[in-house]
């Protein structure tokens, strides 16, 4: 008979995934001394046999068992298959739908059980074993947690034993360094991509992200203080964790581990406070299209995408705009690093469209030309003939259908194909119809902009009545767009 093997570790301890080896040599010689074909082991390492999710090699099983390419599937003894009674059933079931036997072997290689009613039973005891194992590690967790157990990975210390850590005076500068950067202004983005831009490593040596950046600056270990018992495994099956009341929580105090001051941590908590109502509290129909004067305006000359605003508060309030993908990515994925001044931008743009009114026919030359380079590359008749081309092969295909030649999948293949084409010419066609009839409103953009400058203060609807874009070069030259 043709047989199949499933294995298991729960953790990626070497002494573990030894246990997995000896598994797979245990199938081996059961496959051989019942005179069967070994066809495959499946084996899911470092995964827990409390619930399916992540199983990857037991699902594949379950999937494979449909096709027919094996008789039945040996697993070392009922704990390796599901510590979960349900999941467990589900298994079998799926399995013997399929036409597959499922044995479960002891240590000396004899079949544990084949009645549903005795594995079931057998199921049972190993969830209930788990259940029991997870309260004692529960339970010691908390006793830790009452005599100060330190974290097992902190950034900025090293650690000497359960109770104890010491400062790591390379990392604690960094430490330091974030909390400086933050308080004048940079985000938990900004300063991942700081700290990778200058090769700095996590603790893990893998690149910074803004939530672990998050993480420390929100930890009170930087202050000296450790706290204990803030969640506890309200499921030992799914796994999901219950918050724990602030009054209940076991808070020792640590001075050996500052690193930073009451005052700057308490500022920095501040500011995140500030940033996250600011963000709760924004409209989001304005979030990203007019919270700022030249909100969705800006574009980067390098990329093509947006430029975003940031305020500063310094004595006066100051907007500022950098490209998104060089803000959020850095040099890698977009080296346009200008920060543009929102007043220097705007006195930019009064200028130019003082210009403009002064001298009507420059004014409509520029932006005639802007229009024709928009359309260069646009070939209006080839567009149009490969259009009909593909209208042609749209009724060819139908016609091969109805005649029986190709499928309903074929069909269905080439139309979307067809039609995807169709789709990219015609918004090709309504680009260049759209800037042509841009050129034939200049007088009305002239008096558009006549209204504006007369106003004295100015909103984005103002901006973007009158300017598709402002593309800002890695230079630092600046290219303003009418609409």
């Amino acid at each position: 008979m043709r047989m199949a093997a499933y294995c298991r570790v729960s953790t990626e301890k070497e002494e573990q995934l030894s246990s997995l080896e000896n598994q797979r040599e245990f199938f081996e010689q059961y496959a051989d001394k019942e005179g069967d074909t070994l066809v495959k082991i499946y084996a899911d390492e470092g995964i827990s046999g409390k619930s399916m999710n992540k199983r990857e090699a037991f699902t594949q099983l379950l999937e494979d068992s449909k096709t027919g390419a094996f008789d039945y599937v040996a697993v070392k003894d009922i704990s390796r298959f599901a510590r979960n009674t349900s999941d467990f059933l589900y298994g079998i079931r799926t399995l013997r739908s399929n036409g597959v036997d499922v044995r479960f072997l002891s240590n000396n290689q004899t079949v544990i059980g084949e009645s549903e009613f005795v594995l079931t039973v057998f199921a049972a005891l190993a969830q209930e074993e788990s259940s029991n194992l997870s309260k004692r590690v529960i339970f010691g967790k908390r006793q830790n947690a009452k005599k100060g157990r330190v974290p097992n990975v902190v950034y900025g210390y090293n650690k000497i034993d359960t109770y104890t850590l010491e400062i790591n005076e390379q990392e604690s500068y960094i430490v330091q360094v974030m909390f400086k950067w933050y308080i004048e202004g940079e985000g938990t983005r900004r300063i991942a991509i700081k700290l990778n831009e200058m090769a700095i490593p996590t603790k893990k040596q893998a690149k910074w992200v803004p939530k672990t950046i998050r993480r420390i600056l929100q930890n009170p270990i930087y202050i000296g203080k450790i706290i204990n018992n803030k969640s506890v495994t309200k499921d030992f099956l799914s796994g999901t964790r219950e918050a724990i009341p602030p009054e209940e929580w076991y808070i020792h105090e640590r001075p050996e581990l500052r690193i930073i001051s009451d005052d700057d941590f308490e500022l920095v908590q501040q500011k995140i406070k500030e940033r996250q109502e600011q963000y709760k509290n924004d409209n989001p129909g304005n979030r990203f299209s007019n919270r700022h004067l030249f909100s969705n305006l800006i574009k980067c000359g390098e990329c093509g995408k947006s430029f975003t605003a940031k305020v500063y508060q310094w004595k006066n309030r100051y907007v500022r705009y950098r490209c998104c993908v060089h803000n959020n990515n850095g040099n890698a994925h977009c080296t346009n690093s200008v920060t543009v001044d929102e007043q220097e931008l705007l006195n930019e743009v009064k200028s130019y469209l003082l210009t403009a009114i002064e001298d009507k026919k420059a004014f409509a030359d520029k932006l005639m030309k802007q229009y024709q380079a928009q359309t260069t590359n646009v070939d209006v008749s080839k567009l149009t003939d490969t259009r009909q081309s593909l209208e042609k092969r749209r009724s060819k295909f139908k016609e091969m259908f109805a005649a029986d030649i190709i499928t309903m999948d074929e069909l269905k293949k080439e139309m979307s194909a067809i039609d995807e084409g169709m789709r990219s010419i015609d918004e090709e066609l309504k680009v260049y119809d759209e800037i042509q009839e841009k050129a034939t409103h200049i007088d009305d953009i002239h008096k558009d902009i006549e209204q504006i400058l007369m106003q004295n203060e100015y909103t984005n609807d103002d901006m973007r009545r009158i300017i598709e874009k402002i593309v800002v070069y890695p230079d630092k030259s600046v290219e303003i767009f009418m609409k």
